[in-house]
């Protein structure tokens, strides 16, 4: 029997052997094959998808960069982790979502979209904002980027990028789109519903009071059972429901900041350091000082800061000042020498299309031809007051300065071809400072920072469980503070740089205390211990801030009991409530759904006007009111209108606020972000 006709009758055994033997060489071939077994690159695990780190890692540094390009360069990166891995969990639910639905986007409709006869507001936005104008001319360049003259392999790569980058969104916006117009239409306003919308945005009522707060009954006289705090943390659970593992930490920080000893050697130091810039030419007294940054501008008095202005006095008759002490940085200042210069002029500007026609364009403006007149050929912009102190300035201050008013002229040295200048006026001189600026900061010592780190840690070691740590935190010097650790959190209380405080809770046994944790600027020090652990489904009542919750609201409902059958039937009216209760009568305006007491608002909605009602046992007190008047907010009943207004506030589309969180629903979300990081201890 031939081999091929062998392979033929025994398929599942051929195609089995070929299986293992691939495996195997997959095994030998690879550095780390357990990982071919793991989710190794999974950053969150929700519903069965997998979200992936490489793609998280990418988007993180989009978001950051973003942020840079608006001139945020110092973002908390933990919180930006949070916000992109939580839109991400986002996504994927949708994801399941659009497909259990049925909702797709069409190649059609992607295309119409992006380079359509009217593309959508969205695309058009996102291309202009990449400085093209039109998504047509992208879509030109990536089919065919050398005509573009485009033959660069990576500048063709990065374009392709950007295009697949673009239909994705463009993708993933019609498909929002669509789920947002099936979801606003999921639940419409009937007759009844705008009815009660119309009431709760127009109506109102005008009541007399008289209400007796709580207040007035000691909590020492009140008792809450045990009994009372189960039923009523049975009625409200669902305010308590946990979706992950839960740690209950308590822990203290202590700032990294120089201590007495530390500033006083710096004021000697600055003091010093004012003497020799004031015994030296300029600067030359600092010069072989690094610990003061030296920074030299020049201003006019109207421009400097407060603090320096106030100095100015001074400055001109000793030449050296101490301006200020701020945030642990000393600033000084020493004038260099103070000029007399026009520092600001009134110019009109015009930047000219195409830069070849600028004489041409400049010739027209300077015979009376207004910008306006040129249509496309220039753009402009009059009465521009610009300062010619301003650094930026330098490149063509002469010409500014010396420069005939009246007439357009293009500065040699103009940031970009075909600008066209024209000076109105100049200020008068004014008197322009060299100023050196001097900073100095002081910083702890390394003596300081290993006493802070000493105490810190001498503390835990002796405060070695969560009893002593809670209990003597306070007799230490330290201000304990609790907070709850999932696998989910980056931050403590969004504390910055305290992500390894959270790892390290998450792998610590209940009672555990830390060592010394550090922060990654060396500004702050943390210490914790792991006070609980919750793995159920619900926040217990044992909780300290859950009982603590549950124990104001049954006080407050027994105090408010108590106030009522104090003051039942003692008066028939509100006047006479207030005088057996010793309070005065007030009057206010009441408006169910919008701020008031909600028990209130609703035995208002009841009552007739002119009746006397109460008391009543309100969140803060017992109240009797009568209702003095009812008004509507100058409109009639409209059920177009307020069935609209019901659906913004409490059908479909309100929906959308919430339905990431009825999403996810029950779904636990396996994140496994903090195994990607460490979590070093001092």
């Amino acid at each position: 029997m031939s081999t091929l006709e062998q392979i033929r009758q025994r398929p599942i055994l051929i195609i089995s052997i070929l299986g293992v033997a691939l495996l195997l060489f997959i095994l030998t071939a690879v550095d780390r094959p357990q990982e071919l077994f793991t989710d190794s690159h999974t950053v969150a695990k929700v519903d069965g998808e997998k979200i992936d780190y490489l793609e998280f890692q990418k988007r993180v540094e989009q978001m950051q960069e973003n942020y840079q390009n608006q001139g945020y360069n110092d973002v908390d990166r933990d919180m930006l982790q949070s916000q992109v891995l939580e839109g991400m969990i986002q996504e994927a639910l949708l994801k399941k979502e659009y497909k259990r639905l049925g909702l797709t986007v069409t190649d059609n409709e992607l295309s119409k979209a992006i380079i359509g006869p009217t593309p959508h507001p969205y695309v058009l936005q996102m291309v202009q904002q990449m400085g093209i104008a039109d998504p047509k001319m992208l879509f030109e360049a990536f089919t065919n980027p050398s005509k573009q003259g485009i033959t660069d392999p990576q500048q063709i790569q990065q374009l392709r990028e950007v295009w697949a980058n673009l239909e994705k969104q463009t993708e993933d916006m019609l498909m929002a789109s669509k789920f947002q117009t099936l979801l606003a239409g999921s639940m419409n306003a009937n007759k009844l519903d705008a009815q009660n919308a119309y009431e709760q945005t127009t109506k109102s009522w005008t009541v007399l009071r008289a209400q007796k707060d709580n207040s007035a009954i000691a909590d020492k006289d009140v008792t809450v059972t045990p009994d009372e705090l189960k039923a009523e943390y049975d009625k409200i659970k669902g305010l308590f429901r946990l979706t992950q593992d839960t740690r209950v930490l308590s822990y203290v920080t202590v700032s990294i900041e120089p201590s007495q000893k530390d500033q006083d050697a710096a004021k000697a130091i600055v003091n010093k350091g004012l003497a020799d810039l004031k015994a030296k030419p300029a600067t030359e007294g600092l010069a072989d000082n690094n610990a003061f940054v030296i920074n030299r501008v020049s201003t006019t008095a109207s421009a400097m800061n407060p603090q320096l202005k106030n100095k100015l006095a001074q400055l001109e008759a000793d030449t050296v000042v101490s301006v200020s002490f701020i945030n642990n940085t000393y600033t000084l200042a020493k004038l260099l020498g103070s000029t007399s210069q026009v520092d600001s002029v009134l110019v009109d500007m015009a930047i000219v299309a195409d830069a070849n026609m600028t004489d041409s364009v400049m010739a027209q403006l300077n015979a009376g031809v207004k910008v306006a007149d040129l249509g496309d050929k220039a753009q402009g912009q009059d009465s521009i007051w610009t300062s010619l102190v301003d650094p930026q300035m330098a490149a063509f201050k002469d010409e500014l300065t010396n420069a005939e008013p009246g007439s357009y002229f293009a500065p040699k040295n103009a940031p970009q071809p075909g600008m066209l200048l024209r000076i109105r006026n100049r200020k008068a001189p004014v008197t322009v400072y060299d100023i050196a600026q001097v900073t100095y900061v002081v910083e702890p010592s390394p003596a300081t920072v290993e006493k802070l780190n000493s105490d810190l840690r001498k503390f835990l070691q002796t405060n070695n469980t969560a009893d002593k740590f809670t209990a003597n935190a306070a007799k230490a010097g330290y201000t304990a503070q609790d907070a709850q650790v999932t696998k989910a959190t980056l931050q403590l209380n969004g504390l910055r740089d305290s992500r390894n405080v959270c790892k390290w809770a998450l792998d610590a046994d209940k009672g555990e205390v830390s060592g010394v944790f550090t922060d990654e600027r060396s500004t702050r020090l943390i210490g914790a211990v792991v006070v609980d652990i919750y793995d159920g489904d619900y926040l217990p009542i044992t909780d300290s801030h859950v009982s603590k919750f549950l124990n104001e609201r049954v006080m407050a409902k027994k105090k408010a009991d108590k106030l009522v059958a104090q003051y039942k039937g003692k008066s028939n009216s509100v006047a006479g409530y207030a005088r057996v209760m010793g309070v005065a009568t007030d009057s206010l305006t009441v408006s169910f759904g919008r701020g008031s007491d909600p028990v209130l608002a609703a035995n208002v909605k009841m009552a007739k006007k002119g009746q006397l009602v109460g008391p009543i046992a309100t969140s803060t007190g017992a109240t009797v009111f009568q209702i003095l008047n009812e008004s509507t907010q100058g409109r009639p009943f409209n059920f177009t209108q307020d069935a609209q207004a019901f659906n913004m506030t409490q059908g479909g589309m309100s929906f959308q606020r919430t339905f990431g969180a009825v999403l996810l629903g029950h779904k636990k979300v396996d994140y496994r972000i903090q195994k990607f990081y460490s979590n070093q201890q001092n």
